[in-house]
């Protein structure tokens, strides 16, 4: 019998007899009187929480700690230096973790989460397991804006963000789980603190401990705006929940709301079997199937940014025609666009902007067609072309809380954007290179592949960036060794490579973009948040300075960020039991419970600063616009595809205004030039004429003079001709 085998009984066996597989006391009923939900008041959260029984620290730690050993920062988070400036030795602090006793399964969970999450890193990222599966919600959320813009004594204009209650989609739920709670009067009333605290400090400081999307601090506060108000078990650290928030309005009213647990299965969570991995066969055509290498963050499953039809049809007669309908099949493949007539902007003519093509990429990971990946790239990109086909002087598009896919069609859809990146293919290559490892020599050693991942049938496979050929092994590419120095600790690397787009750059068959927009038509929307293969799409563009970027909300008075998690792409337990498969070593140790957990392993290169991965870098938009209506689970679509609709005008009408001033002002300059050349001319023509005068008067007076002492020898001979014969006589 194989040793995966024994080794997989022997596994189930400690399950059946040595783990506890109930929960005592966590008793989750749904009422039938809030629309069928499963809600948990605290006192029994607690319960469920930590009545999870039986913990599997030692074996979850093994896992984690030996994966980090290919982590591709592991070296630079012991001081990622500016602009962040993170220190975390993550594998220092996981085996103080071993160290330590906890007396319940949850406690080492929230201890593990609390020391990844402080990586900031959506590409390094871990979920408790399935038994935990609940999330902490409230009956509302925040709406911000900035309303008062008048001018102060010194001439300044104010924009201080202020922050209101809305209704999230708990509330009629909460109200009546809570009917002695009067809520209304509170809905649209300015909040001041939260526990105490400023309300943007206490979301902003929240966010900085708990939301991983972001290391930029205005990226992640637009995230941790919503998941403050939503508190996943599995995703977050929860240990700080406690009973109840206290909110003090602008009027100085309190209120107390308690938080209450939203259960979707209330067979599984705070139930210790639904936590146990599946006991299927580890073999080594069992692992290769279904698992790619391209990343897609998403919080919001079932949202689409754009929202309902209801943004488009209301106005479809007025100025808006909708081409990929975001509730039609088509746009399953991530793309919808319609196009906005310019209505009632003065400075249209003058920007010569009369249609905006509006294109909302929700990510770059369409699953249309499962694992076939070709079929979703060809659905993907079909779906660009036909927004591009559209009649437009102007587009936006929408990247906000994209999160990534595919890079390829992300390096695609930059190629059928900007005409520079569609004559030349190279210039959107990125440049990665990958930590060495135990692991990774071995692999080197024994299989010789030419890519990093172990199936042929990957997607995405790596090129010599000099010959823009395949390695022709994997000594090709992992040797020579480069030593690099990065937080102060030397660290040995492959040597630099980038991906093989060649399939998705033949695609769409037979397309030819029908024109292009110059840089300052070609706006990319976006809030910090777009990750991974999205922040490939931003970051290229921005370092080129090859679009308009707009970013949108944040802290408003800080610097924020293009994009976000743009560390590479990713590497989990099963890529890497693969990888021992083929080697026939030791099988890479596996989870004894469903949960989720990768890490970022490949790093890419700023191009802009070469030795720096872009993940420690910072790219400013162009332009930031007051907005922070962002869709999420929580809060109803209605409210924030109105808030999206409004800005997409407010970017339309802006952008066409800074293009129409920056015409007149280049047509000014040009004209002053004008004026000084024409001068310049006059003045030179005087000067000249002025010259040739004087010098003409010049040479006729002394013309003249020679004339005039002629006669005067002249006149001088006559007189000593009549002095001669008077001189004589008197002699």
């Amino acid at each position: 019998m194989a040793r995966s085998t024994i080794e997989s009984l022997l596994a189930v066996l400690w399950l059946l007899f040595c783990v506890p597989l109930t929960t005592a006391d966590c008793d989750v009923a749904c009422n039938s009187a809030v629309n069928a939900s499963c809600y948990v008041d605290y006192a029994l959260s607690q319960t469920c929480l930590k009545g999870v029984e039986g913990t599997w620290k030692d074996q979850t730690l093994d896992v984690i700690s030996q994966s980090l050993e290919n982590f591709g920062f592991g070296a630079l988070y012991h001081q990622t230096g500016p602009p962040y400036n993170l220190n975390v030795a993550v594998l220092d602090e996981l085996a103080n973790i071993k160290r330590t006793s906890y007396d319940t399964d949850f406690a080492f969970q929230e201890a593990l989460q609390g020391v990844l999450t402080s990586l900031l890193d959506a590409h390094t990222r871990y979920k408790k397991p399935l038994c935990y599966t609940a999330t902490f919600v409230l009956p509302v959320a925040l709406s911000i804006s900035i309303s008062d813009m008048t001018k102060t004594n010194s001439g300044a204009t104010r924009q201080e963000p202020t922050a209101s209650f809305i209704k999230s989609n708990f509330y009629d739920d909460y109200v009546a789980i809570y009917p002695d709670l009067d809520l209304s009067t509170l809905l649209s009333q300015p909040v001041s603190l939260i526990d105490g605290v400023e309300w943007q400090t206490s979301i902003d400081a929240w966010g900085t401990s708990h939301e991983t999307r972001s290391n930029n601090p205005g990226a992640r506060f637009n995230a941790a705006l919503r998941s403050f108000f939503y508190r996943s078990v599995t995703d977050t650290v929860v240990s700080d929940v406690e009973e109840s928030l206290t909110f003090t309005m602008e009027d100085g009213t309190e209120v107390n709301l308690p938080w209450i647990l939203k259960v979707p299965d209330a067979t599984v969570f705070g139930n210790s079997t639904a936590c146990l991995a599946d006991t299927g066969d580890n073999s080594n055509d069992a692992v290769l199937s279904g698992h790619r290498h391209d990343f897609v963050h998403n919080d919001n499953a079932g949202e689409s940014f754009v929202g309902n039809s209801a943004l488009h049809d209301a106005r479809a007669t007025e100025d808006r025609t909708v081409v990929i309908s975001p509730e039609s099949s088509e746009a399953d493949y991530q793309i919808s666009c319609f196009v906005q007539k310019v209505v009632g902007n003065a400075f249209s003519g003058q920007a010569g902007v009369n249609n905006v093509l509006v294109m909302k990429v929700a990510s770059f990971s369409p699953q249309v067609n499962g694992d076939d990946y070709l079929a979703n790239w060809k659905g993907f990109l079909s779906s660009a072309e036909k927004c591009l086909s559209t009649d437009y002087e102007m587009i936006v598009v929408d990247v906000m809380q994209n999160g990534g896919g595919y890079v390829c069609l992300g390096l695609r859809l930059l190629e059928m954007l900007i005409p520079e990146y569609w004559e030349d293919h190279t210039k959107v290559q990125m440049v990665y290179d990958l930590p060495h490892s135990a692991l990774m020599d071995e692999w080197i050693e024994k299989v010789n592949y030419p890519d990093p991942y172990t199936n042929p049938n990957d997607v995405e496979q790596i090129l010599n960036p000099e010959t823009q050929e395949p390695f022709v092994n994997g000594e090709a590419y992992y040797y020579p060794t480069r030593e690099v120095v990065m937080g102060g600790v030397k660290s040995n690397r492959t040597q630099h490579f980038c991906l093989n787009c060649k399939e998705a750059e033949a695609m769409p068959m037979g397309f030819s973009p029908k024109k292009f927009v110059d840089p300052e038509k070609l706006v990319i929307l976006t809030d910090g948040t777009c990750g991974s293969t999205c922040a490939s799409f931003t970051r290229i563009a921005q370092e080129a300075e090859v679009a308009t970027f707009v970013g949108t909300g944040g802290l408003w008075d800080q610097e924020m960020d293009v994009a976000s998690f743009a560390g590479g792409f990713v590497m989990n337990p099963t890529l890497l039991l693969n990888m021992t498969s083929r080697m026939n070593a030791a099988p890479f140790p596996q989870f004894a419970t469903k949960q989720s957990w990768q890490f970022g392993w490949a790093a890419w290169y700023s191009q802009r600063t070469p030795s720096r991965p872009v993940q420690f870098t910072e790219q400013e938009p162009d332009h930031r616009t007051p907005f922070w209506a962002f869709p999420h689970s929580s809060v109803p679509s209605s409210v924030t595809s109105e808030g999206v609709s409004a800005l997409y005008d407010s970017v339309i009408n802006d952008q066409i205004t800074r293009i129409a001033l920056d015409n007149t002002c280049t047509n000014s300059d040009a004209i002053w030039i004008a004026l000084v050349a024409t001068l310049g001319v006059i003045v030179l023509v005087l000067l000249t004429y002025i010259w040739f005068v004087r010098r003409g008067y010049g040479q006729q007076g002394e013309e003249e003079g020679q004339q005039e002492g002629v006669l005067l020898e002249d006149e001088v001979e006559q007189v000593e001709s009549l002095k001669q014969p008077l001189v004589e006589a008197k002699s």
